[in-house]
């Protein structure tokens, strides 16, 4: 499913590296979608989850991104989940908890179908 607009083709791409042939995933794709538009949500969520997959010193990185992904649109489940995965390496407990069930809430009440697919 690949959208139209460019942000989306390089988040789709980062997302198929990253989960078909791990060891090709890099950063690049995302940072090229986020070039684009740096306020792509879809973007900066990915970018976010693979710098925690990374681990290490990326982990404050991708805490910086997905809090940014979030000031843009609170309401994202993957956002909240990632930050929480962030905080709970990090030994914040507490914080992947809050995160953990926002991120629970939310997927729960979110449409089957994205709104801007109906049109």
């Amino acid at each position: 499913m690949f959208l139209n607009n460019a942000s989306a083709r390089y988040t789709d791409l980062g997302f198929i590296l990253f989960f078909v042939i791990f060891d090709l995933a890099d950063p690049a794709a995302y940072n090229n979608a986020l070039g684009i538009d740096p306020d792509y949500v879809p973007g900066k969520v990915s970018l976010g989850a693979l710098l925690r997959r990374t681990g290490g010193k990326s982990l404050p990185v991708a805490r910086s991104i997905l809090t940014d992904a979030l000031r843009l649109d609170p309401t994202n489940h993957k956002a909240w989940y990632n930050l929480g995965m962030v905080h709970k390496l990090a030994g914040r407990a507490a914080e992947a908890a809050d995160c953990f069930q926002t991120a629970f809430v939310l997927e729960q009440s979110a449409p089957i179908e994205k709104f801007s697919s109906l049109s």
